[in-house]
Order: structure tokens, then sequence, then C-alpha cells
């Protein structure tokens, strides 16, 4: 999905993770059928967009094994809201990676997100 629903347009390491701000693209195809006259961004989406970015910080594949918490708080409409800040605490433990992740944009926290992938 990167450079296809989404570009990077600024990101930074923290200690524990990253902080990622990223641009929709309202026209991408997912919002032709999601929905028609009033795009809404999916919330898989931003899981799938979390399990990318954590690939790309790693440099490899990973894989989910669980999500521990996973709340949609508000309706992201790619023509309203196109930019977006996506952060992420990563930690390993017991060989398993650990993450804790927020999205959100001007009008607040629109996701979070606790899951746990192999490495």
């Amino acid at each position: 999905m990167l450079n296809s629903l989404f570009e990077i347009i600024e990101s930074s390491d923290s200690t524990s993770g990253f902080s990622v701000t990223v641009r929709l693209f309202p026209d991408h195809v997912v919002y032709k059928g999601h929905f028609p006259g009033y795009p809404v961004t999916p919330g898989v989406i931003f899981i799938q967009m979390i399990h990318e970015m954590v690939e790309h910080r790693l440099g490899k594949a990973i894989r989910l094994v669980e999500i521990s918490n996973c709340k949609f708080l508000k309706i992201v409409n790619p023509e309203k809201e196109s930019s977006l800040v996506i952060t992420a605490d990563v930690a390993l433990k017991d060989e398993l990676l650990h993450v804790k992740a927020l999205g959100k944009n001007n009008s607040g926290i629109f996701f979070k997100l606790d899951a746990v992938y192999t490495a």
C-alpha cells in the first residue's frame, strides 16, 4: 500500500520506536467502494499501514501473531484529512515484537493498536 494508497511525508525515530507523517491518496480504488460519495478509510488499512511501517524500519518481513487491543475512534475521510501522524513504540520481548501504535490528525486520535509480531 505504501506509495499506492499512502506516501510517507516525514519520519523520525525515537528511543522506543518511530513517528511517521503520511498523506493518503483519496483517488485510490479502495475509496470507490468504501463509500461512494463519502470516502472512509477502512480500519484494516491502518493495521496494514503499521505492519508495513514496522517492516520498513526493520528491513525484514514480519508476521502478525496477535492483536490484544484495537480501537478505531474516528472516521478518516481522505478528502478532508489527508495528512496523518502515526507513532509506534516497538519492543522486542521473548523474540516477539510488541507494537503499541496510534494514529492522529487535526481532529484527534483516530486509532490505537497493540499488536504482537514475529520477526
